[in-house]
């Protein structure tokens, strides 16, 4: 990402690998055994594996002023049909045909569409009218009945999110339509981010983001008790706990990278970020599509045998950020970025 100066924010793809490297230890643990906190809640809750993946999409928002393809209609258009078909095609490579939904991709797709709709409002407006979505979205969850039921509830098997994904046909998880909406204000948080960084810089830019991230911090745990944060139902109260926890990952990334110049240590993560598609679509197409159900079992049994099951655990994640890492750092020796 550049700014108007041609000056990269080396931070801003650090704190993009470290989300898919987040994601990676998620997605591709050798077992169950691995640590609690990577692996989400169940329910109502938060735990790192949960703050993962808003992060990675707080970071697609932060570079969408610094975009000139953000303010064409048509390359907007392009974008999202693209993501949606490539996420079309990891879910039918992972579950074959027949399989409903694009994935981690097409929420991708959505949030971002949506949040690019926002932004077509004039700017004074826009923040008033994301917080209007989360407040419309709040007062929807907790006090109008979900459709044949005659009541409220957020529970796994009645909310207003599971009555949506359920009549367009789809099965009910974090990554359906209906939390397309609220993580688009996620996104949005990002662009807030990154006009500040793109305007004043990032020396100036820092003390904002902290104070934003507080005032989102204290506004989701004061919401929390109301409508608890919950990752599957991407609750208003999780968006901005997790807003702010993006935005203290990415000003920590922004400090020590380029204000400090503490650069050669996370240059693996800005590796992986610089072509986070590509390290996604590997590993869901190598380690969750190929290998997942005859090779990792082996590989955890020969792990766990050597070593410990918690210990296959986490050698196994370990091993599926090694070889993501090397494809990508193929790719960045010969200069080349995949966009989509």
């Amino acid at each position: 990402m550049t700014t108007t100066q041609q000056v990269r924010l080396h931070g801003v793809d650090v704190a993009r690998g470290l989300a898919v490297v987040g994601m990676l230890f998620v997605d591709n643990r050798g077992n169950a055994q691995i640590g609690e906190q990577l692996v989400h809640a169940p329910w109502h809750g938060l735990r790192v594996a949960d703050v993962v993946f808003p992060v990675f999409l707080l970071v697609v928002g932060v570079s969408m002023p610094f975009s000139r393809r953000a303010d064409r209609p048509r390359a907007v258009l392009v974008r999202v049909l693209k993501l949606g078909l490539l996420g079309w095609l990891v879910v039918t490579a992972k579950y074959g045909f027949g399989a409903v939904g694009a994935g981690v991709l097409g929420h991708i797709a959505g949030a971002y569409l949506l949040c690019w709709l926002l932004l077509r409002l004039p700017r004074r407006a826009q923040v008033p009218a994301a917080a209007a979505v989360l407040a419309v979205l709040t007062a929807v969850a907790v006090w109008v009945p979900v459709p044949g039921s005659g009541r409220t509830a957020v529970d796994p098997d009645l909310s207003w999110a599971h009555w949506l994904d359920q009549t367009m046909g789809l099965d009910f998880s974090a990554e359906a339509p209906h939390s397309y909406l609220p993580s688009a204000v996620t996104v949005f948080i990002g662009v807030l981010a990154g006009r500040v960084l793109l305007e004043r810089g990032v020396r100036a830019a820092l003390p904002r983001m902290l104070a934003g991230a507080a005032v989102l911090l204290v506004l989701g745990l004061a919401l929390a008790p109301l409508l608890p944060v919950n990752k599957r139902l991407w609750t208003p109260s999780f968006v901005l706990v997790t807003g702010g926890i993006g935005l203290v990952v990415l000003a920590a990334a922004l400090w020590l990278v380029d204000v400090r110049g503490v650069r050669r240590p996370f240059r693996p993560a800005e590796v992986l970020g610089l072509n986070a598609i590509v390290a996604f679509v590997t590993s869901e197409l190598l380690f969750r599509a190929v290998l997942r159900y005859d090779v990792q079992p082996a590989v955890d049994r020969w792990l766990t045998d050597l070593t410990s099951a918690t210990a296959s655990a986490y050698l196994y994640a370990t091993f599926s950020v090694v070889v993501v890492w090397a494809v990508c750092q193929v790719l960045a020796r010969r200069g080349i970025v995949v966009r989509v």
